[in-house]
C-alpha cells in the first residue's frame, strides 16, 4: 500500500507541510510518520478542496521500504521554530506546518 505526503507552496509565506493529524503516537518514528502520510482515498478528498481555493499542491509518493528516519517537520520540531495551524478538510484534520528558519533563509535570497 502507498501513502502520500502533500506540500503546498504558497508566494510570500513559503513551502508548508500538511500532515494528517493524529490524535495519539502511533509507535516508533517510521510507524508514526506512515500513519501522518495521507492515503489516496483521503487524497481525492483534500487534492480537490484546496485546489478549488486556489492553493499549489505537490504530491509526493512514500513507500513503506523507505521510511527509516523520516519524519515530518511538525513531529520534528513540536512548534518550535515551525508555523502550524490545524484545518479540518471533509472530516479529515490536517496540520500545516511551515519551518519558520528556512522560510527567513529562502527570503533574504
Amino acid at each position: 500500500m502507498r501513502r502520500y505526503n502533500l506540500y503546498s507552496v504558497m508566494p510570500n509565506a513559503g513551502r508548508f507541510e500538511l500532515i494528517k493529524d493524529m490524535p495519539a503516537n502511533k509507535g516508533d518514528q517510521e510507524t508514526t510518520y506512515w500513519a501522518e502520510c495521507f492515503t489516496w482515498q483521503e487524497l481525492k478528498k483534500i487534492v480537490p478542496y484546496l485546489r478549488k481555493r486556489g492553493w499549489k499542491l505537490i504530491v509526493e509518493s512514500v513507500d513503506e521500504d523507505d521510511l527509516y528516519g523520516k519524519m515530518h517537520i511538525y513531529s520534528f520540531t513540536c512548534g518550535i521554530n515551525s508555523d502550524t495551524q490545524i484545518i479540518s478538510i471533509c472530516g479529515i484534520r490536517v496540520i500545516l506546518a511551515r519551518d519558520i528558519i528556512v522560510s527567513r533563509k529562502q527570503k533574504t535570497y
